[in-house]
């Protein structure tokens, strides 16, 4: 192979190798799949306690559901949809600010199951909270709105690695209070979830490129061997 296509091809591979290196972590907001928690019966992502009864509050998010995360704002969102087994469909757009990162020393209240205080000392040391949030939980085109002080019990809304009240996992979860469009006396409504990093697209275009590239030049390099004259 000659020196400039050995060029060719080691400059198309590294473009793919550096798509491939390029994480969430590098970017300005982190961008997050949101899934089911994994324990239990009524696996689920939102749990409310008024809508329905029995095993119709749980509400399992759908693909498509994101959590993202703004460090340098200080703010994140979780947009996406859920659905129950009686097909009620949960339509959230919740709305966070005022990013804390534990590792700043500043211990915020922790959602456990049985709502313990976070200990920075005993408890992990990656998970980070959102003490504001605001926005809409909407059932069958029913609009549940966050309260101004919106969570229950005094606790965030938290992420991280263990920050899954349910089973420990990198995820999120809070409990939000609740009121209906018209009124209804405040609720107290569950989230929890699991959470996997996503490429953003300008990174998927940019490994796309790169192994079109890859692939580009080995077509030509092929194309050229096949070659013969009698």
């Amino acid at each position: 192979m000659k020196k400039s296509k050995k060029l060719l091809m080691m400059s198309a591979m590294a473009v793919a190798a550096s798509a491939l290196s390029a994480t969430s972590v590098s970017a300005e907001v982190l961008i997050f799949n949101a899934s089911n928690y994994t324990a239990g019966a009524n696996k689920h992502g939102l749990w409310t306690n008024n809508t329905n009864v029995g095993a119709d509050r749980f509400y399992a998010f759908q693909p498509g559901t994101i959590f993202t995360v703004d460090t340098d704002t200080g703010t994140g969102s979780l947009v996406g949809t859920a659905i129950n087994g009686s097909n009620n469909v949960a339509n959230i757009d919740l709305r966070l600010g005022g990013f804390l990162e534990t590792t700043l020393g500043s211990a915020f209240t922790y959602k456990k199951e049985g709502g313990l205080a976070y200990d920075p000392v005993t408890d992990t040391q990656d998970v980070d909270f959102f003490t504001t949030a605001s926005g809409t939980i909407s059932i069958d085109g029913y609009s549940y709105m966050l309260r101004s002080n919106p969570f229950a019990g005094g606790h965030a809304f938290q992420y991280g690695i263990g920050a899954n009240a349910k089973n420990s996992a990198f995820g999120g979860s809070s409990w939000l209070l609740v009121e209906g469009e018209n009124g209804e006396r405040p609720r107290h409504w569950d989230v929890n979830f699991n959470l996997a990093a996503v490429p953003e697209p300008a990174t998927w275009a940019f490994m796309i490129f790169g192994f079109g590239a890859v692939g580009g030049a080995l077509r030509r390099k092929k194309n050229r061997q096949t070659v013969s004259f009698a």
